[in-house]
């Protein structure tokens, strides 16, 4: 679980369960619509959807 760092929501966990935990963590919060990832060290970077959808 993690709060969004932009507006403190709670975020939607896009790669993992209960029973998969990888160390690489992404998140999207539907509030302010941007991408988290988590990297196993606890850096955090964010990306709005945006950017990232124009990417593929």
């Amino acid at each position: 679980m993690m709060n969004c760092p932009v507006c403190g929501a709670m975020m939607v966990w896009l790669n993992g369960s209960v029973l998969h935990d990888p160390p690489t963590k992404f998140y999207e919060c539907r509030q302010c619509k941007i991408n988290v990832t988590k990297l196993a060290d606890g850096t955090i970077e964010t990306e709005p959807q945006e950017e990232q959808q124009a990417a593929q």
